[in-house]
């Protein structure tokens, strides 16, 4: 596995990859949350913010729970994601190298 890592392009492809599965996880979690806060409390609609941003809206209309997406700001946290998990993948091999370069 540490082979197939030594490719930059393939590393961040791999890191962008991860991120945007990490951010899908994220927002699932905080989406998820926000219809159980809505169904233990008898609000009738409920936001779910996630960094500051609206990525969800759950409205309770009668027994039934309707959830709108917001797919702009879900893909803004993904890419965001993305973009930290490539930089810190990315100086963590840089200082690995530069560790390695110094012992030789």
């Amino acid at each position: 596995m540490k082979k197939k890592l030594t490719n930059p392009t393939t590393r961040i492809i791999a890191s962008i990859v991860l991120g945007i599965v990490i951010g899908v996880l994220v927002c699932f979690i905080a989406i998820r949350f926000g219809y159980s806060h809505i169904k233990s409390t008898d609000l009738m609609e409920y936001n779910v913010n996630l960094i500051g941003l609206n990525i969800f809206n759950i409205q309770r209309e009668g027994a039934e729970y309707i959830g709108t997406p917001n797919n702009s700001n879900m893909m803004f946290i993904g890419l965001a994601f993305s973009m930290v998990l490539a930089i810190v993948t990315e100086t963590i091999v840089a200082f690995k190298n530069q560790g390695l370069k110094k012992n030789l």
